[in-house]
C-alpha cells in the first residue's frame, strides 16, 4: 500500500523544479535579454560578446549557489545524524499536545516506530517522527521516556534523504504501522515538518 500523500510528494518535487527552473531562466534568458539590449544599442558583435560573458557569469553564480547550499545541507544533515541517532517504539500516547504536529486525519498509534528528531525545546522529552515506508512524515511528537521503548540505532538516518532517492528510494526499515494516512512530506533538515523554527 502506498501510504504517502500524493499532494506532499508532488509539492516536494514542484519545489525542487522551481529552483531548477529559476536556474535555467538565469542561465538562458538573462544572457539573451542582456545581449539583446546591448546589440540594439551597440551592434550584434557587442551583443553576442555581452551575452557570452553574462552567460558565463550566470553559470558561475548558479554553480556557487548550489555548492554553498549543498555544503550547508550536508553540514546540517551530519549534525542531525549525530545528535538524534535512535529508533523507538511507541508504547503509550504522548500527553503534551503542544509538542504534536500531524496533518488532519492522521494519528499516532501505539506500536508505531518513531525516528528520533530535533526537539522543539529542551524539556526532557524525546522527540520522534513517524515515517511511512516511503520516508514521508506522518507525525512528529515529544514523548516522556516511559512512553516509548528503544529499538536501537538508526540503520540510516531519515535526514540522509536526498533527491537521488526521488525515483528509487530505499524503503524505510522502521515505518509506522501500515495504514492509509496523510503526511507532511519528506523529513526536512530545517524543521518545517518537525520543530517550528522562528
Amino acid at each position: 500500500m502506498n501510504m504517502c500523500s500524493p499532494t506532499s510528494r508532488r509539492s516536494t518535487i514542484q519545489a525542487w523544479t522551481i529552483f531548477e527552473l529559476l536556474a535555467f531562466v538565469l542561465i538562458v534568458f538573462v544572457p539573451i535579454f542582456i545581449g539583446g539590449v546591448v546589440a540594439h544599442h551597440f551592434g550584434i558583435s557587442a551583443g553576442m560578446l555581452t551575452g557570452i560573458v553574462s552567460a558565463a557569469m550566470c553559470i558561475t553564480a548558479v554553480v556557487l549557489f548550489y555548492r554553498t547550499t549543498g555544503h550547508r545541507y550536508e553540514q546540517r544533515r551530519r549534525e542531525l545524524r549525530e545528535n538524534y541517532p535512535g529508533v523507538y517504539r511507541v508504547i503509550a500516547m504522548p500527553t503534551d499536545e503542544s509538542t504534536i504536529k500531524k496533518p488532519k486525519d492522521s494519528e499516532i498509534k501505539v506500536g508505531d516506530y518513531g525516528w528520533q528528531a530535533e526537539p522543539i525545546r529542551n524539556d526532557g522529552l524525546i522527540y520522534l517522527q513517524g515515517l511511512t515506508a516511503e520516508w514521508q512524515v506522518v507525525w512528529y511528537a515529544g514523548f516522556h521516556p516511559e512512553q516509548i521503548e528503544s529499538v536501537g540505532p538508526k540503520p540510516r538516518s531519515q535526514y540522509d534523504w536526498d533527491y537521488s532517492w526521488a525515483r528509487r528510494a530505499p524503503p524505510c526499515p522502521f515505518p509506522v504501522q501500515e495504514r492509509k494516512t496523510n503526511t507532511m512530506g519528506l523529513p526536512d533538515v530545517w524543521g518545517w515538518n518537525g520543530p517550528k523554527r522562528k
